[in-house]
């Protein structure tokens, strides 16, 4: 009798234990894979890369837009765009590996015409564009956010506007 009402018990054990074990595993695979990111964006910034400058503006939504591309050998690893508008300006680091965004920081600096401006830092990491991570600040935010996905867009859109130059179009649409 003892060892029937025990094999319920050893069964919920069993699968808690293998649960345990799966969720580890992918938590350990995805810090593998933002510490190998980690790794790309270090060796990216200590690289002597090839800068390429270009400036936009449009009406009613970027003023002293500025697009700055890095390229190690002939590929572009690394996108800065910059700009403001009223009393607010950003500036986005786009990084890449094979030619796919892996990693995007946000900086976003705002407010009123007078008194303190409010300053916001957002982080992405992607893997075959894929969220691994969105941070806001130094929180992980494990909500959805449809940041994630706009950053994703420009990432690609920067991307592509390299040879139309149509800077504007990525982030005014």
């Amino acid at each position: 009798l003892k060892n029937e009402i025990m094999k319920p018990h050893s069964l919920l054990l069993s699968i808690a234990f293998t649960l345990f074990c799966f969720q580890s595993n992918a938590q350990s695979t995805t810090e593998k894979n933002i510490a190998s990111i980690r790794q790309a964006y270090a060796q990216i910034n200590s690289l002597k890369l090839q800068p390429e400058k270009f400036t936009y503006e449009a009406d009613g939504c970027v003023e002293e837009g500025v697009v700055t591309y890095y390229r190690n050998k002939n590929e572009i690893v690394k996108i800065v765009e910059s700009g403001s508008i009223g009393d607010g300006s950003w500036k986005t680091e786009y990084y890449y590996q094979g030619g796919k965004p892996v990693f995007v920081l946000e900086s976003l600096v705002g407010g009123p015409a007078e008194g303190a401006a409010t300053r916001s830092e957002y982080r992405y990491y992607f893997k075959d564009d894929q969220s691994l991570r969105f941070m806001e600040g130094k929180k992980i935010n494990t909500e959805n956010s449809s940041k994630i996905s706009e950053a994703l867009k420009h990432a690609y859109g920067y991307l592509k506007a390299y040879e139309t130059k149509a800077f504007a179009g990525v982030v005014c649409e």
